[in-house]
C-alpha cells in the first residue's frame, strides 16, 4: 500500500477506484478499508469490485494462476495454484483465512460450497449458516433448525434463479431412527423472503448424500442411485440429478460415463464454473478416472469420448491395495493435463492434510500441510472463482 499517493483522498472517485483496484492486492482489502472510512466507503462499491477483480484476472492469467477454496481443521483458506512451478512447494500457497467481520468468537467450518463467487460454510457446533462473499460486503447468518431427538445427515447446496439472480440453499435431510426407516426431507431457503419451506418431492431415487454435490451455473448436481424397489434389471443404477434453483425441481437422471457401485469412490467438482468433472476411483483394481463434461444444461450433459485422466494408484504409490482416494475433493488443470486430489497424507494413521499432483505423463507428487487436528475431517477444496456478487 506503499504506492498509493499521498493525496489519494482527493482524487474523484472514478480514478480513485482505478488506481486503488490496480495497487491494493486482493488479500490485503481488509486493511484498506480499516485505514479510513472513505477507502472502507470505497473499496465496497459495486463498481470498485468490479474494477478489481478484473484486474485480479488479468495479473492471474499472466502468471498462469486461478484460485481454489480449501477447507482444513475447521479452517477455510483462499488459496493460490500455480502449477507452472517446477518446486512442489511453490504450486500452492495460500492468501489468506476465512474471518467473519462480524462474529464474536472464532468460528469454525466443517463444511463448504462455492457458488458464483459466494461461500456457503456449514458451521461446527454451531445451527447457523453463514454465507459469504471474501471480496466484498458482509456476512449473511441464516438459521437452521435441527432435530436433536434423531440422528440427522445433511447435504447443502447453494444456488441461485436464472431470471432474478436471488440466492437460495437447498437442504436434503436424512432421518435415522431407531425404530424406524429413513424419511428424507428437502427444504430450502429464499434470501428474498428470509424463511425456510418444505419441498414436495416425487422421485425414484436416493441421493448419495455422503458424496456431495456442487453448484454449476446456479445449479446444484448429485450423484444418485436407484431406490431399492426397482428392478435392478432395468436401465442405469447409478447417475446424476440436477436441482434447478429457478423452478426448485429436481431434473431426469443424466447419465455418468461409467457404472460404479457403492464401495467405489466417487467425488464431483466444477471447471472454471462451466463444466463438471468427476473423480472415480474403483474399489477392486484402485485405477483412478477423471472425466470432464463436453456439455452441460440442467435436464441434459454429455461426456467426452476419453477420459481427462486415468492412473493406477498401485503404480504410482507402490501401496498395492491400501492406498484409496475415499472422502476426497479434487479439481483440475486441462492446459497442463493434471489433477491436484486433496485427501489424508499417506501416512497410515491419517494424521497429516496433504494434497497429490497427478499428471497425464504418470507423474505424481505429494504437497504436505502438516499435521491434521482431526483424524476423521477430510480436508476439502473446491474451484473458486471470484465476483462482485453482494448479499443484501
Amino acid at each position: 500500500m506503499s504506492n498509493l499517493p499521498k493525496d489519494f483522498s482527493d482524487l474523484p472517485r472514478d480514478l480513485a477506484e482505478e488506481v486503488l483496484s490496480k495497487v491494493v492486492p486482493v488479500t490485503s482489502l481488509r486493511r484498506v478499508r480499516s485505514t479510513c472510512k472513505t477507502w472502507n466507503t470505497l473499496s465496497k462499491r459495486r463498481s470498485f469490485a468490479k474494477k478489481h477483480l478484473a484486474q485480479a484476472r488479468v495479473a492471474a492469467a499472466k502468471k498462469k494462476e486461478f484460485m481454489v477454496v480449501m477447507m482444513m481443521d475447521f479452517r477455510v483458506y483462499l488459496t493460490r495454484v500455480n502449477l507452472h512451478y517446477n518446486k512442489v512447494e511453490l504450486c500452492m500457497k495460500r492468501q489468506g483465512t476465512l474471518i467473519f467481520p462480524d462474529a464474536s468468537d472464532q468460528i469454525y467450518v466443517r463444511q463448504v460450497f462455492h457458488c458464483n463467487g459466494l461461500l456457503l460454510c456449514i458451521l461446527k457446533d454451531n445451527p447457523r449458516l453463514v454465507v459469504f462473499n471474501p471480496y466484498c460486503g458482509q456476512p449473511r447468518w441464516i438459521e437452521a433448525t435441527y432435530n436433536n431427538q434423531r440422528l440427522e445427515f445433511y447435504s447443502f447446496a447453494l444456488g441461485y434463479n436464472s431470471n432474478t439472480k436471488s440466492h437460495k440453499i437447498l437442504r436434503f435431510i436424512l432421518y435415522h431412527g431407531p425404530f424406524s426407516l429413513a424419511l428424507p426431507e428437502f427444504k430450502i431457503y429464499d434470501f428474498n423472503s428470509d424463511s425456510w419451506r418444505v419441498l414436495d418431492v416425487t422421485r425414484d431415487w436416493d441421493i448419495c448424500w455422503y458424496c456431495g454435490g456442487v453448484s454449476l451455473k446456479g445449479n446444484a448436481y448429485f450423484f444418485a442411485e436407484k431406490m431399492y424397489s426397482e428392478n435392478p434389471s432395468q436401465g442405469d443404477h447409478s447417475f446424476l440429478i440436477s436441482f434447478d434453483f429457478t423452478r426448485e425441481t429436481f431434473g431426469p437422471r443424466l447419465p455418468l460415463p461409467f457404472e460404479w457401485c457403492p464401495v467405489d469412490t466417487l467425488s464431483l467438482s466444477t471447471v472454471r464454473d462451466e463444466q463438471l468433472a468427476v473423480l472415480f476411483q474403483r474399489e477392486d483394481t484402485l485405477q483412478m478416472e477423471i472425466w470432464v463434461t463436453t456439455k452441460i444444461e440442467p435436464n441434459t450433459l454429455s461426456w467426452g469420448s476419453k477420459f481427462f485422466l486415468s492412473v493406477d494408484m498401485r503404480v504410482l504409490t507402490g501401496k498395492g491395495f491400501m492406498f484409496s482416494f475415499s472422502g476426497a475433493s479434487f479439481f483440475i488443470d486441462e492446459e497442463k493435463k493434471i489433477a491436484v486430489v486433496f485427501n489424508k497424507g499417506k501416512d497410515m494413521m491419517g494424521m497429516r492434510n496433504a494434497a497429490f499432483i497427478i499428471g497425464e505423463d504418470g507423474s505424481f507428487k505429494e504437497v504436505d500441510f502438516g499435521e491434521s487436528r482431526n483424524r476423521d475431517l477430510q480436508p476439502l477444496v473446491c474451484s473458486y472463482v471470484p465476483s462482485s456478487m453482494q448479499l443484501e
